[in-house]
């Protein structure tokens, strides 16, 4: 018997805790439930007590009004009546009250972390959506929120009257809107940014964020990743199908949104843009990065022109624009046509491709549909001002091109760390069909490891070997024993098996400035390179003017770059591949220019007779960050002092 007790009453207790979690409206009626219960009870019990109570219908509800309002106290005689009357206003206090408060707080909380943790669907039309919070989230964001004229003209090709900016994060959390409010490019107006939880690869997410009518859709790559089978690219993919599937169950009449996918793996590049059959541009961040890296290896310094290029800048973009107005002309005749600008090329499409033709001749001439690829300060710069024949004088090619120098000997390359972008540098390397590198790489990563990673490279060469060696650089004594000043150049890399970018960089940066101290009285000093994970370490080095890449940030812009113009990926590539358009620097004897002060339209028109276009002036040793050492397009008739250890900045081209 009393087993069956003790039964029914965790059956009683497993039914109410049932009826509890089911929300707050069930738990409404149990309260409601209670309270007619209390208010029945308390009825029967003054209903002997005569007036006013005179029914039983009239008790419950004198019941009922003690319960729920304390102010009728004071108005019941009699001490049995006053007894129940004090009982039912003690429990209308604990139950009505308190219950009720209670209940509907306990709602309102749950509905408030619900919408916090970014659960509800968003109905928006041509907004932006960047599917994963990553290293490089944050700074897409703000470049896309910086790049004023590029965004108006995004905005008005869509129709839109605002920019509106979803991210969808696996983890919604205050932290997450916290970093971006302290993010210098957003600020303020991290409240126009809408954050949604969800991963990219669920179909149910990718509705979540509307994604079937946004403008453009980026998918930036997780820079690290634990589980070696499915990785950022993979996940990557499996993103793109899901949206093309969305797509396709839609309806026919449901257009493609436009996407920019960053791919690590150059192999999985074709992979990724069969997976979509919308407009998809694919940035192969590994290839990208390797790229800037090689470049700075071969042209000292020439980083500081890279994060110009590359980077949200007050007085140096790139711009791809139409203008109709410009066909027929030569590129001689439009340099008028853009006082406040400099004429790269065009970007010209054949066979439904965009094809980036850089520092093309002074007769070269613009077909229909080209875009002519321009280095100017802002949207404004650019404006088509018309043709002045006045100013216009003939331009020939008379002297022959001068040659890329290239490296000679065997190119001594000390690597200290390990990250995914190795590989892709030393298949970079293998490229350079004259050089001859021969490559140390010291890292606490296994060297099985590297070395197995290393062997799946394709297209090596003999003219590019390497030693792998397994030890802890940041420790003294063992970078005494690799013996840092026998090298040409070191590179320092951020690793990306560390999850935290700020421990992964310190190790980097205590490696430079070992390094430094180390090679303080070297008779040859090594050329050093950084890349860093995080931009604001790069304020901890500036008292040494290192020279360094911030490989999410490059990354962020470019994503950024690229959505809002689509045409500057094809850019990009070119300029970041081997062979073809190419950023140099040269000596201004090279070009039989004389110390003393010259005019950039004269620098240009030296640069022209050489087949070269000129972007500026670099001062050599001096500190890139300040606008002294590091001019681009300066004015057209601004003077430049040409004096020693400045060298000229211009865009060449390599067969």
């Amino acid at each position: 018997m009393n087993k069956y007790k003790i039964r029914l009453k965790q059956r009683l207790k497993f039914f109410l805790e049932r009826q509890f979690i089911k929300g707050a409206h069930y738990q409404l009626l149990f309260v409601a439930a209670l309270i007619g219960l209390i208010s029945l009870i308390g009825g029967v019990l003054v209903l002997p007590s005569g007036e006013p109570t005179k029914s039983l219908n009239e008790a419950i509800w004198w019941a009922f009004l003690r319960l729920s309002d304390p102010g009728y106290l004071g108005d019941d005689e009699g001490v049995w009546r006053r007894f129940v009357s004090t009982i039912l206003t003690v429990l209308g206090y604990v139950v009505f009250l308190g219950s009720l408060v209670a209940i509907i707080t306990a709602w309102l909380n749950r509905k408030i972390r619900i919408l916090e943790q970014g659960l509800t669907p968003v109905t928006a039309n041509n907004h932006v959506i960047i599917l994963g919070w990553t290293n490089k989230t944050i700074h897409t964001a703000g470049e896309i929120f910086s790049s004023v004229g590029r965004l108006r003209r995004l905005l008005k090709f869509y129709g839109a009257k605002r920019l509106n900016i979803i991210i969808l994060s696996e983890d919604v959390t205050p932290r997450h809107m916290q970093e971006l409010r302290d993010a210098p490019l957003i600020g303020k107006r991290a409240d126009e940014i809408i954050l949604r939880s969800g991963i990219p690869i669920d179909r149910e997410d990718l509705r979540r964020v509307d994604s079937l009518n946004a403008a453009v859709i980026i998918i930036p790559s997780s820079s690290s990743f634990e589980n070696e089978f499915i990785t950022p690219d993979v996940q990557t993919i499996k993103t793109l199908l899901s949206l093309n599937a969305e797509v396709l169950n839609a309806s026919k009449k449901q257009r493609f949104p436009y996407i920019v996918a960053e791919i690590q793996d150059e192999n999985k590049v074709k992979a990724a843009y069969r997976a979509y059959s919308g407009p998809l541009e694919v940035i192969g961040s590994n290839t990208i990065i390797s790229r800037l890296l090689a470049q700075n290896i071969r042209h000292q310094g020439l980083s500081a022109v890279y994060n110009v290029f590359l980077s949200r800048s007050v007085s140096h973009n790139i711009f791809s624009r139409e203008f109709p107005e410009a066909e027929g002309k030569t590129f001689h005749q439009l340099k008028t046509a853009f006082p406040k600008a400099i004429l790269l090329g065009v970007v010209r499409m054949e066979k439904n491709e965009r094809r980036p033709l850089l520092n093309v001749p002074q007769d070269f001439l613009l077909e229909p549909g080209d875009h002519l690829v321009l280095l100017a300060r802002n949207s404004n710069d650019i404006q088509f001002e018309g043709i002045d024949h006045r100013k216009n004088t003939p331009v020939i090619n008379l002297k022959p091109q001068l040659k890329v120098e290239e490296q000679e000997g065997i190119i001594k390359i000390l690597i200290l760390g390990w990250n995914h972008h190795i590989p892709a540098l030393i298949r970079e390397l293998c490229s350079y069909e004259e050089e001859q590198y021969h490559i140390t790489i010291v890292a606490m990563y296994p060297k099985v490891e590297r070395q197995r990673e290393l062997e799946r490279l394709e297209n090596l060469t003999d003219r590019v070997k390497w030693e792998l060696v397994e030890s802890d650089y940041v420790r003294e004594s063992e970078l005494k024993k690799i013996n840092p000043s026998a090298f040409d150049n070191i590179l320092l890399v951020s690793s990306d098996f560390i999850m935290e970018k700020e421990e992964a960089d310190a190790r980097t940066i205590v490696g430079y400035v070992l390094l430094e101290e180390m090679l303080e009285n070297a008779r040859n000093k090594p050329h050093i390179l950084l890349e860093l994970a995080d931009p604001n370490n790069e304020s901890l080095l500036r008292k040494y003017n290192s020279e360094v890449i911030i490989s999410p940030l490059v990354l962020s812009n470019l994503l950024a770059g690229i959505a809002l113009q689509r045409e500057v990926n094809s850019i990009y590539k070119e300029l970041f591949t081997a062979g073809g358009a190419e950023i140099i620097f040269r000596d201004p004897e090279e070009y039989e220019i004389s110390p003393g002060a010259i005019s950039f339209h004269e620098l240009e028109n030296q640069a022209a007779e050489f087949g070269e276009t000129a972007l500026g002036i670099f001062k050599v040793n001096g500190d890139p960050r300040k606008d002294e050492d590091l001019i681009l397009n300066p004015g057209r008739f601004k003077n430049l002092e040409i004096k020693q250890g400045v060298r000229l900045v211009v865009l060449t081209t390599v067969y």
